[in-house]
């Protein structure tokens, strides 16, 4: 009996979780993982915001450089946080969805996925007085219902093809540029964070970002953000 207990769990966690998520991160063509086009442009992307001290020096730091950037918002600091969405967003950046409170999607009912969506696209939608555009699920995980949740309201769904890991402990400011700048390559889009992780890895992250925008800008890089890049994508 446990063990037929243990097959049926299995295999709900096996077609609810594993598969979709796999498919999804890696095979599905409705995911945007990176840019096609011939020409030098890559994306920064920002998760996890905003948060009250490090969004604002971070977006001090993109209007210096004149650098576009996407950020996957959480509903709940959106909530506690419209004002910083509103210069996002008129200073020129993409603002996508990213959850309401950042639950793992493994651990989130169909029906709850789709009411997460719908509390995040919405909150955003009244914010900005217009409709978001964009979806990136929190860790980059999907479940059964993910996919299905964002075609409802018309989300791309964004991934990315460049992890700086700038939320944990042990990355340093060093390791944040050099594991962007190893892999870089024209189409990239690198995940970073302004909010969330261990205590004060925002800061890292806000130390690294002139470098490696400088750094780019040398090399020849343009930067963009995704609507431009997708739109790049089907010229």
């Amino acid at each position: 009996m446990l063990w037929s207990i243990l097959l049926i769990l299995s295999m709900i966690f096996l077609l609810y979780c594993l598969l979709p998520s796999y498919w999804a991160r890696n095979r599905s063509n409705k995911v945007f993982r990176k840019g096609q086009g011939p020409k030098k442009e890559v994306a920064l992307t920002f998760d996890d915001g905003p948060n009250p001290d490090y969004t604002p020096r971070l977006l001090n730091i993109l209007r210096e450089y004149d650098v576009p950037a996407s950020f996957f918002i959480m509903g709940k600091e959106a909530k506690r946080h419209s004002d910083i969405i509103k210069r996002m967003d008129k200073e020129g950046h993409t603002i996508g969805c990213h959850s309401y409170s950042h639950r793992h999607a493994w651990i989130m009912s169909p029906l709850r996925t789709i009411r997460d969506m719908n509390q995040t696209y919405n909150l955003l939608s009244n914010i900005l007085e217009k409709p978001p555009k964009w979806y990136r699920p929190p860790w980059g995980t999907f479940n059964a219902a993910s996919m299905f949740a964002a075609k409802r309201l018309d989300l791309d769904i964004a991934y990315w093809s460049i992890e700086a890991q700038d939320w944990t402990a042990r990355t340093t400011v060093e390791d944040i540029y050099s594991r962007v700048i190893d892999k870089i390559e024209p189409g990239s889009i690198i995940v970073l964070h302004d909010n969330q992780g261990a205590p004060g890895a925002p800061e890292k992250t806000l130390q690294a970002l002139p470098i490696i925008i400088r750094t780019l800008h040398k090399q020849g890089y343009d930067f963009v953000n995704l609507d431009h890049m997708k739109g790049e994508e089907h010229v």
